[in-house]
């Protein structure tokens, strides 16, 4: 298996904290600078080296407060170089692309309640085929390479918001 699943990592408070501070408080834009995805998003910290931090959200607090948590999944340091969030609805399915700013790519199924039959399953793709397929399962955290061909799919029922958060980051062995 090329990604490392881990469900039950965030209690069901935690979730719903994360939550409400996605919907409430984290405002999202139709952001496709690079042509590589279709759906909604915002940076939420952004670092461009060692030292320099180019974007800090005001709303932050929570997202390292899952950092924290993320963190003690590691034997080694780990270099944060960026906090994303994802916002996918119905007919948004994201496009295979690569993180290419991270050696791995970590991410959070954010939605304190999701039902299988909703899709928003999450892929891994080689050579334009699927290789693997995770449901989208409330508080599941995916890692994986960040090189690797990925795409997260919409939901297929109507109004119904798919958040992920993505941390990219960079073991301290590849530093």
């Amino acid at each position: 298996m090329i990604s490392h699943i881990i469900d039950d990592l965030f209690d069901s408070t935690f979730l719903k904290s994360f939550e409400d501070v996605l919907v409430h408080e984290v405002p999202v834009t139709a952001n496709n600078a690079t042509n590589t995805h279709r759906f909604f998003g915002t940076n939420i910290f952004l670092r461009s080296s060692l030292n320099r931090v180019e974007y800090l959200h005001d709303k932050a607090e929570i997202f390292f407060d899952a950092f924290d948590i993320l963190e003690d999944l590691f034997k080694s340091p780990i270099y944060l170089k960026r906090i994303d969030v994802n916002l996918q609805f119905n007919c948004m399915d994201g496009s295979t692309h690569v993180d290419k700013d991270s050696a791995l790519t970590v991410m959070i199924m954010n939605n304190s309640e999701w039902s299988q039959e909703w899709g928003g399953q999450f892929q891994l793709i080689e050579n334009e085929n699927v290789v693997e397929q995770h449901d989208y399962v409330p508080g599941r955290t995916i890692i994986f390479p960040g090189d690797h061909p990925h795409r997260g799919l919409a939901p297929i029922v109507p109004y119904t918001p798919r958040y992920t958060t993505v941390y990219r980051i960079i073991p301290e062995e590849k530093l």
